[in-house]
């Protein structure tokens, strides 16, 4: 085969490219001098000082719950750790990368799951000011509560997923966590918390009042 090169060209530089299309490529091996990793120092002091940002918040809120709600906040604080495992458990079956965007979904959700908290004990007490007995007041506190819940998470749960439809890299995980948290959120709040106090009003049937 031939082929021509048409062009604007002095002869001198007629005769440079055509040496050079002649030579092809230098028969020269390459050889590293050097080789480095740097690893991302900036992107990992981000993660671990929001990390630390995370527990310090966390260890708040355990605080605060068992401050203001007594035994029934201990209750709700099982329910925050189990839920923090199980995302960290969705998060590993997914085999997910913990970023930051991913630690403001978990600091999210784990936020959510103390508002549903929150809302069922505030429920139980109402029903325990007006009299009811404990078993009654958590049946119909849970039965009040549920809807408010259910309403919070699932508006934020089709959030996430246009986000992650139409998100990409970070926003795409900070979904992925998020709806995960959520999930795990709902689970622990209004049936993990639930088993427990059926549990307590099983083995105590003559318990006339609550710890809330």
């Amino acid at each position: 085969t031939s082929g021509q090169i048409t062009g604007d060209f002095t002869p001198d530089e007629a005769r440079d490219l055509a040496r050079i299309l002649r030579a092809g490529s230098l028969p020269v091996p390459v050889q590293i001098e050097e080789e480095r990793t740097v690893g991302p120092t900036l992107g990992d002091d981000s993660i671990r000082k929001g990390f630390i940002s995370f527990v310090i918040g966390g260890v708040a809120v355990l605080v605060f719950m068992v401050f203001y709600y007594k035994k029934a906040g201990l209750i709700a604080n099982l329910a925050l750790v189990a839920n923090i495992l199980m995302i960290a458990g969705g998060l590993a079956m997914f085999g997910a990368t913990l970023t930051l965007p991913g630690i403001a979904g978990i600091i999210l959700t784990v936020g959510m799951a103390v508002d549903a908290n929150v809302i069922i004990n505030e429920r139980i007490r109402e029903e325990l000011r007006v009299g009811k007995t404990p078993r009654t007041a958590v049946e119909s506190g849970y039965d009040k509560a549920l809807s408010a819940v259910l309403d919070a998470n699932i508006t934020t749960a089709i959030a996430s997923l246009v986000l992650y439809q139409f998100g990409t890299g970070p926003i795409r995980g900070f979904a992925v966590t998020l709806l995960i948290g959520l999930i795990s959120s709902v689970f622990t709040a209004v049936i993990g918390t639930r088993l427990i106090y059926d549990l307590i009003l099983q083995r105590n049937r003559d318990l006339k009042t609550l710890s809330i």
